[in-house]
């Protein structure tokens, strides 16, 4: 049995990687399709603005919040009272493919700063096709990932509920 405390940090843990891995997968099988057919000129500009603007900061604290939210829920089942004091898979899933997910934000972000330190380039494919890769399409298959695993922890959890009282979702015994 689970406490009601891994089991919210596990749902907010859900809720994060859900928003994140539905806007990697997004951008990955829409937007950076588009950007293929309109240009790569285009694509700098806009990227310049939206990707280290507003949405570094915002996907960056989304991932850094998910990804603490899944520590945060393994150490609280590892300390759960009434459980068998083991990280469950799910979990451990979670936490390597969130944190492989910051890893390959990062590398997108270093191949960002490098295309704004020099936007005059004048084949910008290689600078395009390894953002994405490592920026695009790594971080939305961790992102899946990521979220795949949270939802798989979060259907296998069984609650207790006040004072050591079987919760809802615990099943009857016979």
């Amino acid at each position: 049995m689970r406490s009601a405390r891994t089991f919210s940090l596990l749902a907010a843990a859900t809720l994060l990687s859900g928003w994140l891995a539905g806007a990697t997968l997004e951008r990955s099988a829409v937007v950076m399709r588009v950007w293929q057919t309109l240009g790569l000129k285009p694509w700098v500009h806009f990227d310049h603005g939206a990707v280290l603007g507003t949405g570094f900061t915002l996907e960056g604290f989304v991932g850094v919040a998910a990804a603490a939210l899944i520590f945060a829920a393994a150490a609280s089942a590892i300390f759960d009272r009434e459980s068998e004091r083991e990280t469950p898979i799910s979990l451990i899933i979670a936490g390597v493919a969130s944190v492989l997910g910051l890893m390959f934000t990062a590398k997108a972000v270093s191949l960002l700063q490098l295309l704004a330190a020099s936007p005059a380039a004048p084949d910008l494919r290689p600078l395009f096709y390894q953002y994405l890769i490592w920026g695009v399409d790594f971080r939305a298959a961790a992102a899946a990932i990521t979220f795949v695993a949270v939802v798989w922890a979060l259907l296998s959890m069984r609650v207790s509920g006040p004072a050591g009282k079987p919760g809802a979702a615990e099943a009857p015994a016979e």
